[in-house]
């Protein structure tokens, strides 16, 4: 058994992954820590995590930690991740961090998007994780930062077409849609229901600070990058478009992603002309790809679930690697259904 704690236990990331621990065969839950809850029971705090048995929520402590677990994974806000991981690699823990906090190698990329980083030489040592991408170095990893939840879906729609030289560009279009839980558990007026129920909004039009993090991830290709708020709990969709160079017809494009992706347990190339569907990667940690290709424009349809393989999935996904299991264990459901 891996002994592993969950730091931000109550936020929806780290609930995710509890949810997703409870059929896990080999991780043991030594420590949940929640701030504002310590001293509940995780059904108090969770009424959905009743009849189940999880350690009380404390307050985070890294000695204690250290001494419970081998493995942290962090489901903080963007900028609280920084000192609670630096504490626990200090101990020894290796650590899988949900926030955006470790997702960048240097300091100075990760100051133009979020400002200084506190621990700049923690990032050096953490490797982005994504595991279609970094498996091998996610195994040996002490330190990881999961990718964001849109770049997911974008890097994963983008990246068979990169690799494989099929483009006349490097520049891709993003037109990206998500779920409400995206923007986290602690209420605000954007994410308030009577401002996002009945309506459906872009924000931060060519100024998401995830756009660098997918140009990152794709080797530099600019990204042209557009969110929307979708009024559903979870759930991504993106729609990519790329500009395919001469000579490159839609068959060929669908052999490059069902080679690229054949031996991928998680992503999973739809049949021809079918499209994916945020209902069915619901609760799972499965990507959809559907290809649609006119003239020399290929279109990329990308659904996952923003908490799933966005965020809490992935991170188990990446936790399984690091601790030499079995990359499925724990993930392998059907999305919710109906």
């Amino acid at each position: 058994m891996i002994r592993v704690a969950v730091i931000g236990a109550t936020g929806y990331t780290g609930a995710e992954f509890l949810r997703l621990a409870l059929e896990h065969p080999s991780l043991q839950i030594t420590t949940l820590c929640a701030d504002s809850r310590a001293g509940q029971s995780l059904s108090s705090a969770l009424p959905s995590f009743l009849g189940f048995d999880f350690p009380p929520l404390t307050k985070f402590d890294a000695t204690v930690v250290a001494e419970a677990a081998d493995f942290a994974v962090l489901g903080l806000p963007h900028g609280a991740a920084q000192d609670v991981a630096a504490e626990l690699r200090e101990r020894g823990l290796r650590v899988v961090d949900m926030s955006a906090d470790h997702r960048f190698g240097d300091p100075a990329a990760f100051e133009a998007i979020y400002g200084p980083h506190r621990h700049p030489e923690r990032l050096s040592e953490a490797v982005y994780g994504l595991p279609e991408l970094h498996r091998e170095a996610i195994r040996g990893a002490n330190l990881v930062g999961c990718a964001g939840c849109y770049p997911t879906s974008v890097i994963l729609a983008a990246t068979p077409a990169i690799e494989a030289s099929l483009l006349d560009s490097a520049e891709i279009i993003a037109d990206c849609k998500s779920g409400v839980s995206g923007a986290g558990r602690q209420p605000s007026a954007g994410a308030h229901f009577p401002e996002t129920s009945e309506g459906l909004r872009a924000y931060k039009t060519f100024s998401h600070r995830h756009a660098p993090e997918m140009s990152m991830a794709l080797s530099g290709v600019k990204v042209r990058f557009t969110p929307h708020l979708v009024p559903m709990n979870r759930g991504i969709l993106s729609t990519v478009y790329l500009r395919l160079r001469p000579g490159v017809d839609a068959a060929t494009v669908r052999d490059v992603y069902l080679k690229r992706y054949a031996a991928e347990a998680f992503v999973k190339v739809l049949d021809e002309g079918q499209h994916p569907d945020t209902r069915n990667v619901r609760g799972t940690n499965f990507c959809h790809l559907g290809l649609f290709v006119d003239d020399d424009l290929l279109c990329v349809q990308s659904a996952i679930d923003n908490l799933g393989k966005g965020a809490a999935g992935q991170a188990m996904q990446c936790l399984n690697l690091m601790g030499g299991l079995d990359e499925r264990a724990g993930l392998l459901r059907s999305a919710l259904y109906p």
